[in-house]
């Protein structure tokens, strides 16, 4: 499944992709409608794997992965990534029904940019995709 919106103009961060990983389809839709509001083009996976080829193959401005799916899962998806030379700079955020101490490490010692815990409130997702954006990567070139 390769999803891609195209980026409303007049919105701050149309010039940026954002690959979401995640296995639950109404989760995956909240997230892609909060994108959608500031622009951003989406790409969605499904589960880890298929997030992996995705990453590798489009290299997205920012990922956020759910922490738990089918196959591969968030943590090991952002394992492999990191270890690739050409996506390992890519923000991750992590998402995830599950805030145990042991989630929180396994996380941040990837270097994830962030973790939020479902459920997924758009406004702080909001906040933390713009922060991200702003404050991480520099602008692209038109």
């Amino acid at each position: 499944m390769f999803k891609k919106i195209k980026s409303k103009s007049n919105q701050p961060f149309g010039q940026y992709t954002v690959l979401v990983v995640e296995d639950n389809e109404v989760d995956r839709k909240i997230i892609i409608k909060t994108l959608e509001s500031l622009g951003c083009q989406v790409m969605t996976a499904e589960n880890g794997s298929e997030g992996y080829v995705k990453a590798v193959s489009h290299h997205p401005d920012i990922i956020l992965s759910d922490c738990q799916m089918p196959y591969i899962d968030g943590v090991e998806m952002c394992r492999q990534i990191k270890e690739e030379e050409t996506t390992q700079q890519i923000p991750v955020v992590f998402l995830t029904g599950v805030d145990s101490p042991r989630n929180v490490v396994d996380c941040f010692s990837l270097e994830a940019e962030s973790f939020m815990c479902k459920p997924i409130n758009p406004k702080e997702l909001t906040e933390q995709i713009t922060q991200i954006l702003r404050d991480h990567i520099s602008p692209k070139e038109e």
